[in-house]
């Protein structure tokens, strides 16, 4: 137990969710009249840093690993990104200057760099940016009597309502005893998760492309056995993270590029020069090229709520009626040249041929882009019935996020010179392929819609999508809230959307199964956001969106800290009448 003096706030996990969310607490404490010498916070970190979590650490990725968005899209608040970056861009030339060569490869001095809004920054140097934050907003809390405490290099390995709170119990090393603290209050912002069961498969498929040394250890283990037409290597998965992977394979060859900084063409070295790399996908696409950004007027998609949206047209907006504005709105911004058709089918026949059309009309996509986005924005995946919602789940989410997540025109170039040199072949599953990979004891077996016969391969790496099925979760703490019901699934009819239940569609607070009532009930203690929470991958996957979930988050906790304050304060004010 803790002093009821003392309100203790608890972050489980410091990626950008648990980041975004300190930040903001602080920002907001700082700002009140509150005694803050009262206050404590205490994070929760597998990793050894806070910040950066697993997208954005330095150690488990390369410098080519670009972050999926433009500079002035991705902020722990406002444009904070891109003013960091000036703030500290002599410290970064002299620091990481690799890290800003590879967006700006034609800048020969690299002491007169200017950051760039459009531009697209690795990861890495975004997880400069986080750490950074992190601990400047920490020591900001501790300057105003705020008590700050870190768990890195820690697991938490379950949590239970007390009569007082919340208690976690974690360790910080494997054979360490196992620790207890009793929190006002709880985030989950336990990130990403690989749902992938490791048992089923042997040592030809990889789990994931990161760490990147792992996925360089695991590579040289499968040339140890290279056979004489070389090494055939599948990566399934052509989003971000499946060009991550291809990029992480042929690191040890060389990008040749012409004086503008285009990549013209790829070397191979020794390890790179027999390699076979099939980019593999449901769709067969990768995602779309975007550069600059472009103002569009709105003429179809014109309110910036569904609600208005559907309140100005006079009727509810079933899942086609949106299809079609969105058919409406390209083709009136692009002269009838593109549609909602040319986004879920693109008329291309292979990727290569996409991407060679999108590196020279990225325009394109940042038009479809900025339609698409606006839809997310709307939120209008809540107002589907639930038939609708296993429609768009199952078929129509993978358009909006190949389009919503873009790839840099670098990373397009990049892969369009692997294609050249015979390196990267594309394959597409198709969306009723079930079996599109079978894995034997003798054999990677890749059944593709463009050919007859399936290609086989030697090694897999999984670079995916994740389960949103909370039955699959590998973590034993998110395993142990479910079982004892302070987590449920989220669930609409007899469809299962994914994800945990919140309590209503702006909440960020956590329902839980009482056992005495037997019914749901908010949670008094644990809040969510991110991947764990239901819809989450549909209508919220973009910055601005955390950015939103860590304020609401903040102004809930520090609302019930005046709350908690003067309930104390009006106990001491009756104690001295009595007296």
């Amino acid at each position: 137990m803790h002093s009821n003096n003392i309100s203790r706030f608890g972050i489980v996990g410091t990626g950008f969710s648990g980041t975004a969310t300190l930040v903001h607490l602080v920002k907001q404490l700082v700002a009140s009249k509150l005694d803050c010498r009262n206050i404590e916070i205490v994070t929760f970190e597998q990793r050894g840093d806070n910040g950066p979590g697993h997208p954005y650490c330095s150690e488990e990725l390369l410098p080519t690993h670009l972050c999926n968005n433009q500079t002035y899209m991705m902020a722990l608040f406002d444009n904070d990104f891109f003013d960091w970056l000036c703030e500290r861009q002599h410290w970064l030339a002299q620091r990481f200057p690799h890290l800003i060569k590879v967006t700006h490869p034609a800048l020969e001095d690299i002491t007169v760099w200017q950051p760039d809004q459009d531009a697209f920054y690795p990861r890495a140097l975004f997880g400069v940016y986080l750490k950074e934050r992190f601990n400047q907003y920490c020591q900001l809390a501790k300057e105003n009597g705020v008590k700050i405490h870190h768990y890195n290099n820690c697991k938490v390995l379950d949590g239970l309502p007390t009569k007082s709170g919340f208690e976690l119990h974690f360790c910080q090393h494997e054979h360490s005893a196992v620790k207890q603290l009793e929190f006002d209050k709880v985030l989950l912002a336990t990130g990403h998760w690989n749902s992938l069961n490791k048992a089923q498969y042997d040592e030809r498929v990889l789990m994931s492309p990161y760490p990147h040394s792992a996925l360089k250890n695991w590579f040289s283990q499968q040339l140890e056995t290279q056979p004489v037409y070389g090494k055939r290597i599948a990566i399934k998965g052509m989003g971000p993270s499946g060009i991550d992977a291809i990029l992480s394979l042929v690191d040890s060859g060389k990008f040749e590029q012409d004086p503008q900084g285009n990549v013209v063409a790829f070397t191979p070295d020794k390890s790179t020069r027999s390699l076979n790399v099939y980019a593999i996908s449901r769709c067969g696409f990768f995602p779309a090229v975007r550069d600059r950004r472009i103002e569009h007027s709105f003429n179809y998609l014109t309110e910036d709520t569904f609600f208005d949206l559907e309140k100005k047209l006079g009727k509810r907006l079933a899942l086609d009626d949106i299809l079609h504005l969105i058919d409406e709105e390209l083709k009136d911004a692009s002269q009838g040249r593109i549609g909602w058709q040319e986004v879920a089918v693109p008329p291309f026949e292979s990727a290569l041929e996409k991407l060679k059309f999108d590196a020279t009309l990225p325009q394109d996509n940042a038009l479809i882009h900025a339609v698409l986005l606006r839809v997310r924005r709307m939120k209008f995946y809540r107002y589907l019935s639930a038939d609708e919602k296993q429609r768009y789940d199952a078929n129509l989410d993978t358009h909006f996020i190949r389009t919503a997540v873009p790839i840099p025109l670098l990373n397009a170039q990049k892969l369009i010179a692997l294609f050249n040199a015979g390196i990267l072949t594309s394959c597409q599953l198709g969306y009723g392929n079930k079996q599109g990979v079978t894995i034997s004891a003798n054999q990677i077996s890749i059944s593709c819609n463009q050919v007859c016969e399936p290609l086989i391969a030697d090694g897999l790496i999984m670079a995916a999508g994740q389960s949103f099925d909370l039955k699959l979760h590998p973590d034993p703490f998110i395993q142990a809230l479910i079982k004892r019901g302070e987590l449920q699934p989220h669930q609409e009819v007899n469809y299962q959307t994914g994800g945990i239940r919140l309590q209503g569609h702006e909440s960020y607070k956590v329902m839980r199964w009482d056992p005495i009532t037997q019914q749901h009930q908010v949670s008094p203690y644990l809040s969510s956001f991110g991947v764990l929470t239901r819809y989450w991958q549909n209508e919220r996957n973009f910055a601005a969106a955390f950015v939103e979930a860590a304020q609401s988050v903040a102004h809930n906790w520090v609302d019930y800290i005046y709350k908690k304050t003067t309930a104390q304060q009006r106990n001491t004010d009756q104690t001295k009448v009595h007296a």
